[in-house]
């Protein structure tokens, strides 16, 4: 059996059963890069909206955002039967149903459930808006209205979206992204052809235009559209939407956004590859990527139903190789949402047995990435990004996240080579289908080290063994003691 650097034996092939082990050699004096934090990109949903004492709550955990991704309705803020704007409305209320001499799409009605805690979209906004450095607002809805049924004017719709950002962006002077529509090719979004939706797309690039010149604003509006669904298996649109935009010689775009769901990470690199080969091809700006949602997809229903501990699980691969994407910005779904929909998914959940927000395995996933240094360092070999080191600069903490995205048990052995002749604090916080997992356990409340001792390097090296079982993670902290 081959030897790791210490001697130790290297472990590395399947064993009987399920079983199988990896090694995880991280070098502590060789640094690979400054860490990128992913977790900084963060998103909101309008289909069962958290009080606004949440943001305060998440940016408590998590720290700040630097984008938070927010949402505005256009058939609940403007009533195109009466021409009349509710800046303040109660989310989450259709106010067409039984309404039949009316025409009005469907969209995510269906999905849609009133705010448990009665929200109205001005305190959804300000609130987040206050926790977060800036705000991505998404203007969705109405799409098929103008487009397809043209009950509503393409000149009436470009005047609406106008007056929409400008009263929220003068409520929250931090929106800096607008993302025009949101998954506009599938039915619960409008279902509209590139065709359809394009000159939508224009109606809100003047208006954004119009405003950062009539305004001068601090902070700019920049412009990107449309979040497409499915990645890469959708690309014929995406590369259709290119096209046109390319040929389009009065276009504002400021960054480009898609989603992406699905159990296979190499789908981001594919994509992103794809897409920077053809912006170049096409002599389209170089311009950020957002992956405005992004999560797991695993059976049948509203957005697939992986349980809550194998997205957070899952995501980690995907976020640490999108971290290598230059231009990408991952945004994980999502902070809050439906548990009698989305369970699988939100990262924290009204738990009224504590009289408060409680992080969920997926919350859990964030805190690692936030509790990561400002260094990465090298792990040596290949781990299908599965695995991150990093070390802090100004304090020497080092910590590895850990994770086992499949069935079974992966016994990680874990080496740190290169490290001073000193003693840590060494602190593990597993995640897995028993521990820190409220949704398994609604006893877990708040995140627990599940082992603390105290370490010392024996010839600049450390070494442990580490079972994790399935979906399993675990971040490992290393406090030098003085």
């Amino acid at each position: 059996m081959p030897e790791s650097s210490s001697g130790r034996p290297r472990r590395v092939v399947p064993n009987a059963g399920d079983r199988v082990w990896t090694q995880v050699s991280v070098d502590a004096s060789c640094s690979v890069r400054s860490w990128p934090h992913v977790e900084r990109y963060q998103n909101t949903t309008l289909r069962y909206t958290p009080g606004p004492d949440f943001p305060p709550a998440m940016e408590a955990y998590l720290g700040k955002p630097q984008i938070i991704r927010l949402f505005v309705t256009l058939d609940e803020v403007w009533d195109y039967r009466t021409d009349t704007y509710d800046w303040n409305y109660l989310i989450g209320v259709n106010k067409f149903e039984g309404d039949s001499e009316h025409y009005h799409f469907h969209y995510d009605w269906p999905l849609t459930v009133p705010s448990p805690l009665g929200v109205h979209e001005e305190d959804y906004l300000r609130s987040h808006a206050e926790c977060a450095e800036s705000v991505m607002l998404n203007i969705r809805r109405y799409e098929r209205e103008v487009a397809v049924e043209h009950v509503i004017s393409y000149e009436k719709y470009e005047e609406v979206v106008e007056r929409v950002i400008e009263h929220y962006k003068e409520l929250c002077p931090n929106i800096r992204y607008i993302e025009l529509m949101n998954e506009v090719d599938i039915p619960n979004f409008g279902e509209l052809t590139v065709d359809e939706f394009y000159p939508l797309f224009q109606c809100g690039y003047r208006a954004i235009r119009r405003l950062n010149e009539r305004h001068d604003y601090a902070i700019p509006l920049l412009t990107g559209t449309m979040g497409l669904t499915a990645g890469v298996k959708n690309w014929g649109f995406w590369s259709d939407f290119l096209k046109r935009l390319a040929a389009d010689e009065d276009r504002t775009i400021d960054f480009y956004s898609m989603h992406e769901y699905h159990t296979n990470p190499c789908r981001i690199l594919e994509f992103y590859v794809r897409h920077e080969a053809l912006v170049h091809e096409l002599g389209l700006p170089d311009l950020p990527l957002m992956m405005t949602e992004y999560g797991l997809r695993v059976g049948e229903g509203d957005a697939g139903r992986p349980h809550n501990l194998q997205n957070a699980c899952g995501e980690i691969q995907g976020m640490i190789l999108g971290s290598y994407c230059e231009n990408l910005r991952m945004f994980p779904w999502c902070t809050f949402h439906n548990p009698n929909q989305q369970l699988g998914r939100t990262m924290f959940v009204m738990d009224e047995a504590v009289g408060g927000y409680v992080p969920t395995p997926s919350g859990h996933t964030m805190k690692f990435f936030a509790m990561l240094g400002d260094t990465e360092l090298l792990i040596e070999g290949y781990t299908y990004n599965r695995h991150v080191a990093t070390i802090d600069s100004a304090t020497g903490r080092i910590c590895v996240l850990l994770s086992h995205p499949g069935e079974g048990e992966d016994v990680h052995e874990l080496s740190v080579n290169g490290l001073p002749a000193k003693r840590y604090a060494c602190t593990r916080y597993l995640v897995d289908g028993v521990h820190n997992n409220w949704v398994a356990n609604h006893a877990c409340t708040e995140l627990e080290a599940t082992a603390c001792e105290t370490v010392e390097a024996q010839d600049g090296c450390w070494e442990m063994s580490l079972p994790l079982g399935e979906n399993a993670f675990c971040l490992v902290v290393l406090d030098p003691i003085p």
